[in-house]
């Protein structure tokens, strides 16, 4: 559960790196220069994405992207903590984001790939269809192979740094005190 939720926040933040969308007039591009201008600037912006959030503290030292507590612990926080759980708390926080910063890198090819395939009505809906349209357009192209990837890194990662245990142990306690 708590991978699962690693890779697709990963997925959804990388999808949702900072890029600036062209303004396109009709009439001033064609439309073969309009795609390519959106292709080499969500190029850009995914090399930029993967490569902030994919090294020590990407996640873990940017409020924007962090990934929190599951909400069943965040919910339990301050209980926990009164408890003295405070540090089991930040250990798995931490861990989570370090192994989804591990991850990350393995996005570049993927985003590019998306970015190569994307045809016309593709670049019509990232540019008109609202705030959420070029994280729609990542996610539908690349949810599942992103998942494939991400899943045995972050796996590996949430292991070796102990998340699936901290996170157990966590909900155990929170359990006990009959919070869940």
């Amino acid at each position: 559960m708590v991978q699962r939720r690693i890779v697709l926040s990963s997925l959804v933040l990388i999808s949702a790196g900072s890029v600036a969308m062209p303004t396109l007039s009709a009439g001033l591009y064609s439309q073969g220069d309009a795609i390519k201008a959106l292709r080499t600037a969500l190029d850009k912006g995914a090399q930029t994405a993967v490569s902030q959030l994919g090294k020590p503290n990407g996640f873990l030292g940017n409020e924007k992207v962090k990934i929190g507590l599951p909400s069943v612990l965040d919910d339990a926080s301050s209980l926990l903590r009164t408890f003295g759980k405070g540090p089991m708390l930040d250990e798995l926080v931490t861990s989570m984001n370090r192994a989804a910063e591990q991850a990350t890198p393995m996005a570049l090819p993927l985003l590019r790939s998306a970015i190569k395939s994307m045809n016309v009505q593709d670049a019509q809906k990232i540019l008109t269809g609202g705030d959420t349209s070029l994280t729609d357009f990542f996610a539908d192209k690349t949810r599942s192979p992103l998942s494939e990837k991400f899943l045995p890194v972050v796996t590996q990662a949430t292991n070796r740094l102990s998340v699936s245990k901290n996170y157990n142990k966590l909900a155990s306690k929170v359990n006990g005190l009959g919070l869940i």
